[in-house]
């Protein structure tokens, strides 16, 4: 017999997932939880800077950059969102690291996160360089 969990059971599962993360160490850490939001609002101000700028265009865009050649690559007019994505990725993924090695090294958990917030600035000014470009 198939037994599929019913959706009263997923929706009791995700809620007791999100109170555990409400009640984790590390949410009651304003510093961790300061550096969780500055990185999602800047991954944030990606996008929206990303939806202002950029706009469907029937011709190839720049969407790569070297030092020694310049734009030495083209692609679709969307292809610049993959910036916001990585950047997206990168704070999740620290995040849920920073989350599980939180109690074992709060130095390691800061280090994580304090990297999301590097990169999501780094995303932020890839993001309007190209779309500036676009």
């Amino acid at each position: 017999m198939n037994s599929l969990p019913s959706p009263s059971d997923l929706r009791s599962a995700l809620g007791k997932r999100i109170n555990g993360l409400r009640t984790s160490r590390l949410m009651a850490d304003h510093l961790s939880v300061g550096l969780i939001v500055s990185s999602l609002v800047l991954n944030g101000l990606t996008f929206i800077i990303l939806l202002i700028k950029l706009h469907p265009l029937d011709y190839q865009v720049p969407i790569h950059y070297s030092s020694l050649t310049g734009f030495d690559q083209l692609g679709s007019w969307y292809q610049p969102y993959v910036i916001g994505f990585f950047g997206l990725a990168v704070t999740l993924a620290n995040s849920a690291l920073a989350l599980r090695s939180f109690g074992r090294s709060r130095v390691a958990s800061f280090y994580l996160l304090l990297g999301a917030v590097v990169v999501s600035i780094f995303c932020l000014i890839i993001a309007n360089a190209f779309s500036s470009v676009s």
